[in-house]
């Protein structure tokens, strides 16, 4: 069976830490938004095929608003950024909750 890419570990080990320290803080969606870029970094291809799924639902579920543009087109925020920005606090707690499941499975690949 093919692991996930080291890559995958590393990034994921990274954002999932980073969330792990605003877990229960109202500050979470603020951190979430800040570590936004993750969900465009972590490439899909990066996942074993028993997880790429997984991801794929991650992902879709941080960029299901898309990006927020202005009357000339232009954007202000990315889709990430501007559909954690519409979570609830529920919401983002599930979503980290997701990403820290995904992450222990990720990293039990590697053991």
């Amino acid at each position: 069976m093919k692991k996930s890419n080291i890559f995958a570990y590393i990034e994921l080990s990274k954002l999932v830490e980073e969330l792990r320290q605003s877990a229960t803080s109202d500050k979470l969606k603020e951190k979430l938004k800040a570590q936004a870029a993750y969900f465009n970094i972590i490439e899909p291809r990066y996942f074993s095929d028993a997880l790429v799924h997984e991801w794929e639902g991650i992902v879709s579920f941080t960029k299901q608003k898309g990006a927020r543009v202005d009357e000339d087109g232009n954007v202000i925020s990315n889709a990430a950024s501007n559909s954690i920005d519409s979570l609830s606090i529920s919401d983002c707690q599930t979503l980290v909750e997701r990403l820290n499941v995904l992450f222990e499975k990720v990293k039990n690949e590697f053991q």
